[in-house]
């Protein structure tokens, strides 16, 4: 079905690959937190990044199969869409119980924008069942989206837990 599209998905499939890896480097600089906080941020924060990482892998592998059919992609997009959904409205929950101790992008990038994500998918994933010739840009669209918001995310998290100098000389001079 989306044929001319290999490439696209190649890469995409790729550089979702290698963001799920550096989650794990993430995870490996926060030894000095406790495992308190570590889970409550995995389950919170992480969670939704690796999710839709491995949502970016299930559907460019789902294009990439050979004869998929349009009812068959379809219907894997539109799985993806209501676990992402439910996944997202969970973070949005979960990031708003924390009140101020959080950022307030947190909630719109972590849950809101994800979510917003998910209904446009379960929208394409219809369109491709039926055929329709927007899909294919529709699906590329929000694959690229996913992997912007995950590039954002992983990039939030990096400087929230990167080694911060302990004094207010940003070069270590007293």
């Amino acid at each position: 079905m989306l044929e001319r599209w290999g490439d696209f998905y190649l890469v995409a499939g790729g550089a979702a690959a290698v963001l799920i890896g550096l989650i794990f480097v993430v995870i490996s600089l926060m030894q000095d937190r406790s495992r308190s906080s570590v889970l409550s941020g995995s389950k919170l924060f992480m969670g939704p990044i690796v999710l839709g990482l491995s949502f970016v892998l299930v559907l460019t592998g789902a294009v990439l199969t050979p004869h998929i059919t349009a009812g068959w992609l379809g219907a894997i997009t539109a799985v993806v869409a209501f676990w992402g959904l439910v996944r997202g409205i969970m973070s949005i929950m979960g990031i708003k119980r924390l009140g101020s101790e959080v950022h307030w992008t947190d909630v719109w990038f972590y849950g809101v924008i994800p979510s917003a994500l998910y209904v446009v998918l379960g929208i394409v994933g219809f369109a491709i069942r039926q055929g329709l010739p927007w899909a294919e840009y529709g699906l590329a669209v929000v694959v690229t989206a996913l992997l912007l918001t995950a590039i954002r995310n992983e990039w939030d998290l990096i400087t929230w837990i990167a080694p911060r100098p302990e004094s207010n000389d940003e070069f270590g001079a007293h």
